[in-house]
């Protein structure tokens, strides 16, 4: 006998949940892009090295679009934070590889895509567990 809470993980995953914490994802690293333009354009110096900033934004992209993906979902963070990082880098590594047209080797897509994978799983576990600020007064009696 199965109980209605034990159903299989795949009947339980929900996609609306994934690409929801999808769309945080690209909407904070488009934040980011813009922030760093704003940067290049407003500074002075003729020299920008923006790399640890791209992979910053991407990873709190990452972060983000699983917070947003667990509290869309509100159950199993960590598996729906870790698809919406995957599908996140699966994004970014597509927008890569259709931009410069060489091969990249598969080890490093492997990384970066586990590594914003893990990102969202973290921000799926911090999303499934945040709680309303009203919900928990209303809780409280007051």
């Amino acid at each position: 006998m199965i109980w209605p809470g034990q159903a299989p993980a795949f009947r339980r995953l929900k996609a609306g949940a994934v690409f929801w914490g999808l769309a945080w994802a690209m909407g904070s690293a488009l934040a980011v892009c813009v922030l760093m333009f704003a940067w290049v354009a407003l500074s002075a110096g003729p020299v920008y090295d923006v790399r640890v900033f791209l992979a910053a934004g991407s990873i709190i992209g990452a972060v983000l679009g699983g917070a947003a993906c667990g509290r869309a979902a509100g159950t199993m963070g960590l598996l729906h934070g870790f698809l919406a990082g995957l599908c996140y880098g699966l994004l970014l590594a597509g927008l890569f590889l259709a931009g410069h047209m060489e091969s990249i080797a598969f080890g490093d897509l492997f990384w970066r895509m586990f590594a914003l994978g893990v990102a969202g799983s973290i921000g799926g576990l911090a999303g499934v567990n945040w709680r309303d600020r009203k919900k928990a007064r209303s809780m409280m009696g007051k």
